[in-house]
């Protein structure tokens, strides 16, 4: 099941990046006309995309692994909000001192990062199931 939604997910973000960041500037900027996105920063959100396609089309091993570092990422996410936002703003934009996050984003996060620890949690858990559909 969630192989199939992370499939969906990524043919999203691999379609329309530039919405998919536009919405999310919208909703976890304070000032997100103020701010000026890297050049490659939407070609990146593509690729992400395209990556989370790939997985879910691979299954097996491949999106195995992929939940573990989504797993990763949680925890970096739940134990870390504000340094992964500041590895994040550095990454994607031109000046990043000059982001202003609004207000709850780091709370967010962290649900964020408890959902994909849940995830790969059941990944970890699941070996009895197939692996070809975890």
């Amino acid at each position: 099941m969630f192989r199939t939604i992370i499939g969906l997910l990524g043919v999203i973000i691999a379609l329309f990046p530039a919405k998919i960041r536009y919405l999310y500037e919208q909703v976890a900027l304070k000032n997100p006309d103020e701010v000026n996105a890297k050049p490659w920063f939407t070609p990146a959100i593509r690729a992400e995309g395209l990556l989370f396609v790939l997985v879910s089309v691979l299954g097996g091993k491949a999106y195995r692994v992929s939940l573990y570092l989504l797993g990763l990422a949680g925890a970096v996410a739940l134990f870390f909000p504000r340094r992964a936002l500041r590895i994040s703003a550095n990454y994607s934009y031109e000046e990043p001192e000059s982001i202003e996050w609004s207000r709850g984003l780091v709370q967010a996060i962290r649900c964020f990062g408890v959902l994909y620890l849940l995830i790969a949690l059941d990944a970890l858990t699941s070996s009895n199931r197939d692996p070809n559909d975890a």
